[in-house]
């Protein structure tokens, strides 16, 4: 799922559906997203060398702009209840976008609002606000993934064998020490002949 098509949020462990506000983009036409990190070249000229000397790829935080519609008309209280848990944050907090509150967010972002929150209204208590997201580092992360509790219902088994020289062995041998070892005259792929098909060898 993209940021732009998401209808609902979540940031700092709280839903946006608590606040009365959904995910909006407000440009017409077809939807812009940021395929990838922004990327620098680290390079470093000197005097009489008109090609620099190449030192790597810098890649930037992510940061995109969101915008975020009022559900019904606000008051005072609302508002700085909305400002409060966007702007007021003092350390990158966990933000992702869905659809679905009943599955996990394909993509979750450690992000701050910076910059300068803007709210764009009517005059009648009803509108929107644009904020720029500023992440830790210039990638998203993947929820955690469990897997089912498996019980075991069988009975513990224990070896009693400890020789090597008990059972069947191949291409091992028993050395003077009691030691496993690989047999220096086992068959290599060099003794067949090329011509040697799977069929030929011997299971």
């Amino acid at each position: 799922m993209t940021i732009r098509d998401a209808l609902y949020f979540s940031y700092a462990g709280k839903k946006s559906v608590d606040y009365g506000i959904i995910n909006v983009t407000m440009s017409s036409g077809m939807y812009e997203e940021s395929l990838a990190p922004s990327r620098s070249i680290q390079e470093v000229s000197i005097k009489g060398r008109d090609r620099p000397y190449f030192q790597g790829i810098k890649k930037a935080p992510l940061k995109f702009n969101v915008s975020f519609a009022f559900e019904d008309t606000w008051d005072t209280q609302r508002i700085r209840e909305v400002t409060r848990w966007l702007t007021e944050q003092d350390y990158y907090q966990e933000l992702y976008f869905t659809n679905d509150w009943g599955r996990d967010p394909e993509r979750i972002f450690y992000a701050l609002f910076v910059d300068d929150p803007v709210l764009i209204h009517n005059g009648i208590r009803e509108g929107y606000v644009n904020l720029t997201v500023r992440c830790d580092s210039p990638y998203s992360y993947s929820p955690i993934f469990t897997s089912r509790l498996y019980k075991w219902d069988q009975q513990k088994y224990n070896i009693d064998v400890n020789e090597f020289n008990v059972g069947d062995r191949t291409s091992t041998i028993v050395d003077i020490d009691d030691q496993l070892i690989l047999n220096p005259h086992r068959t290599k792929w060099s003794d067949y002949a090329p011509t040697t098909q799977w069929s030929g060898l011997n299971p």
